[in-house]
């Protein structure tokens, strides 16, 4: 669908992002069997409604800035102006979180403070949300989907009215599961915030990082350490919209570097604190500064990783003062009797998704980095 606003092009992002629930997945403590059923019939209607955003954004009150701005300068007013585009879709998760926040659930109905709802709104150090204006554009949007909210019609709130009750009748248990979720969402925010470094080295799998919106993942309601990690990096993958074949090879990508006790991964791959693999949308890129000390062994390799390292990959540009003659970004190196150039930041960029190269790519990192194969290691 052609979009004309980047809020637009977000919201559908947001949709696309749901992943979709499990039949059987380990449950966080304390929650019922029949909870996953009802978590999957919220992430159906929370999916339904972002689309709708990008159908018509103005009935949610999105910031409307036109597809047609656009900047790479992060301190440029066009740049602003996305930047508060695509961010005012976050009105609607932050708006369901708000209510959940503020309210108490009783016979699966969530009853809302209104005066505290209201200055939760204003709010953002303490959520680490969005503030909401014209919330009412928000709500008459859950009514259209099938929310009922009482003493509401379509305006602000009266102010004779002290709390208000949110329900959904065709399927009453979607209130406590809402609320269910919102809290868990809002625990695993502040275990983030309270993370360190040290901490963040330890953790057996990546940390759910996805805060720029309230994401509607499954993995928030899950018993996290009973995912396998393979999993665990296909659901990652598929949340970010990397295709079935992208997913399989980064797979295979992980499994392979179980072979490597000193080899971390949280997302992408590190060597103690140094990051040695990038992992993009549609390529691989190897973090290499000295391919001329293994280039006898790059030549006996695959055409298609040969090719990288016989291509010229520096655009000679000027940044941080740099000049043709000097850059301390670029690598050089020598391939064929020809020198070659590229630079540090995007350097040796492999867009084969063939898992029989992968053991190729790891003996690259293993010839740069001097690692070795444990086999006893995963």
């Amino acid at each position: 669908m052609e979009y004309k606003y980047h809020c637009q092009h977000e919201a559908a992002s947001i949709a696309n992002s749901i992943l979709p629930v499990p039949e059987a997945y380990p449950l966080a403590n304390g929650l019922p069997n029949d909870f996953r059923k009802h978590f999957s019939q919220l992430c159906a209607l929370i999916k339904e409604m972002c689309f709708d955003m990008a159908r018509q954004p103005e009935a949610y009150g999105l910031v409307l800035t036109d597809c047609a701005v656009q900047s790479a300068d992060k301190k440029s007013k066009e740049y602003s102006l996305i930047r508060k585009s695509r961010n005012s879709v976050n009105r609607l998760p932050d708006t369901l979180f708000r209510l959940s926040q503020n309210g108490e659930v009783h016979n699966h109905q969530l009853i809302v403070s209104l005066p505290i709802f209201k200055e939760s709104l204003k709010q953002t150090e303490i959520y680490g949300l969005s503030s909401i204006t014209k919330y009412e554009l928000i709500l008459s949007r859950l009514v259209d989907f099938g929310f009922s909210i009482s003493d509401f019609n379509g305006k602000p709130f009266a102010k004779t009215v002290d709390s208000f009750t949110v329900e959904y009748p065709d399927a009453p248990e979607l209130i406590d599961t809402l609320k269910t979720f919102c809290d868990l969402w809002h625990k695993n925010k502040i275990r983030q915030q309270q993370d360190t470094p040290s901490r963040l080295a330890s953790m057996v799998k990546p940390a759910l990082h996805y805060y720029g919106h309230m994401n509607f993942d499954f993995r928030f309601t899950a018993d996290q350490d009973k995912i396998p990690m393979r999993e665990w990096i296909g659901y990652d993958l598929q949340m970010q919209g990397y295709s079935e074949e992208r997913i399989c090879f980064y797979i295979a990508f992980y499994d392979y570097s179980l072979k490597y006790a000193d080899v971390k991964y949280d997302g992408n791959y590190f060597l103690d604190s140094k990051r040695i693999v990038h992992l993009g949308y549609k390529c691989l890129r190897l973090i290499l500064k000295n391919p001329n000390n293994y280039m006898d062994e790059i030549t006996t390799m695959p055409e298609v990783l040969r090719d990288v390292f016989a291509n010229m990959h520096c655009r000679f540009c000027d940044f941080q003062g740099a000049t043709k003659e000097h850059c301390k970004f670029r690598l050089q190196w020598t391939y064929n009797d020809t020198s070659r150039a590229g630079c540090a930041h995007t350097c040796f960029v492999f867009p084969d998704n063939d898992t029989t190269l992968v053991p190729y790519y790891w003996q690259l990192l293993e010839l740069e980095y001097g690692i070795g194969k444990d086999n006893n290691v995963g």
